[in-house]
């Protein structure tokens, strides 16, 4: 048994079949993969990472399987897909994601391949735990896969607290214990008892914060769409995705910088905060026709804006995030009665976070601060944008 001093939950105790999993290769790469990207350009302290997260989630994945007094090897299990879960992102976590899963075909959460070969096969295999079991509990398959990956898991409670930690923001005050004490499995279903709304309540008033403060902060948003686009220029002139996504963030920026081009100009550019401008930020309610948002894609509408801004595509990027949705409000809620009913129907805050988490929706159209003008009049005329709020603040800076 190895303890770990964690500035989040205290002393985390790992035990031999942990040690062998984080002493893999794969597990070590998350060292080097900081865990909110590049919100440091925000947010300074933001630098730590997916290992220490992975180490978090771990720890409470282990608490939460003893409450639920689950048998040693489904407690093993839960444990290995907790604290594996993020093997499978790219550099920069989210950064990459959007666009090497478009070439890729898959998303993070699919690690099987990982999970077989290599060291983390042989450690994997070496105690007994079969790989894709633990592929089912990350992509939340199964009632034990909600621990890992459900509308309230041991995930979100880990990066909710630990981001809010530091980044220095006080949104990321969650009731961990309560939570996991009113936690039950119903009908072969991971619910929470009564007493565990507020609980529940807490976790999602602490994400309605954390998104527009911290995850869509529009520097963080625009940083993340460049390089996003300097590593899709990588791929278009002959790099290997797959190559892309083992790499961890000091890898990843070595390589655009030695690609020079646009990409190392990419890179350059975000290493020394030289980002691109809104052109465009708005919310659903000044597009006069969100079809045309919803239904395009977002380098489709970059590649018209920009030709009708007559400058080169490349300096133009739209970010249209996907419409939010609060999966908590589907956790089920266990009455006395026998009863389960989703939380949605139990909390009245729910219906008010997710208009809420609506409102704060925003599109937007990126581009160099010689360009703004020219390419905010071609967007509002392409996109039907009614009056834009002005877009220079303080924070343009």
């Amino acid at each position: 048994m190895t303890t770990i001093r964690d500035p989040v939950h205290g002393y985390v105790k790992l035990d031999e079949v942990a040690m062998d999993l984080v002493d893999t290769r794969d597990m070590q790469r998350l060292r080097w993969v900081k865990q909110l990207g590049l919100a440091n350009l925000v947010y300074p302290g933001a630098n730590h990472t997916r290992f220490e997260h992975s180490l978090g989630a771990y720890h409470l994945s282990g608490l939460l399987a003893r409450h639920l007094e689950v048998s040693e090897e489904e407690a093993l299990e839960i444990q290995a897909a907790a604290l594996l879960h993020d093997v499978g992102h790219g550099p920069f976590s989210h950064a990459t994601e959007k666009v090497l899963s478009a070439f890729l075909r898959e998303e993070h959460e699919k690690v099987a391949d990982r999970l077989k070969r290599g060291e983390l096969g042989d450690a994997l295999r070496d105690h007994g735990i079969r790989p894709h079991r633990i592929q089912m509990l990350i992509r939340g398959e199964a009632h034990l896969g909600q621990v890992v990956s459900g509308e309230v898991d041991v995930d979100r409670m880990d990066y909710l607290t630990r981001d809010a930690h530091y980044t220095g923001v006080a949104y990321g005050v969650i009731d961990h214990q309560r939570l996991m004490d009113t936690m039950v499995i119903r009908d072969g279903q991971l619910a929470l008892e009564e007493g565990g709304v507020h609980a529940a309540e807490s976790l999602l008033v602490s994400r309605l914060l954390m998104y527009p403060t911290v995850y869509f902060h529009h520097v963080s948003r625009i940083a993340q769409e460049m390089l996003g686009s300097g590593v899709r220029a990588m791929v278009e002139e002959g790099a290997d995705p797959r190559k892309i996504r083992d790499m961890d963030d000091l890898e990843l920026s070595a390589a655009m910088t030695g690609a020079e081009g646009y990409p190392g100009e990419i890179m350059g550019r975000i290493r020394m905060r030289r980002l691109f401008k809104r052109a465009v930020y708005v919310g659903r309610d000044l597009l006069e026709s969100p079809g045309i948002v919803d239904r395009g894609r977002e380098d489709r509408i970059a590649e018209e804006i920009a030709d009708q801004a007559g400058i080169d595509p490349r300096y133009v990027l739209v970010d249209k995030p996907a419409l939010p949705r609060i999966a908590e409000g589907n956790v089920s809620i266990a009455g006395r009665d026998g009863e389960k009913r989703p939380l949605r129907e139990v909390s009245p805050l729910v219906t008010i976070m997710e208009s809420a988490h609506l409102a704060a929706w925003r599109l937007g159209v990126y581009t160099t601060e010689e360009n703004r003008e020219r390419v905010k009049r071609a967007a509002m005329s392409h996109l039907q944008i009614g009056t834009c709020p002005v877009q220079h603040t303080l924070e343009d800076l």
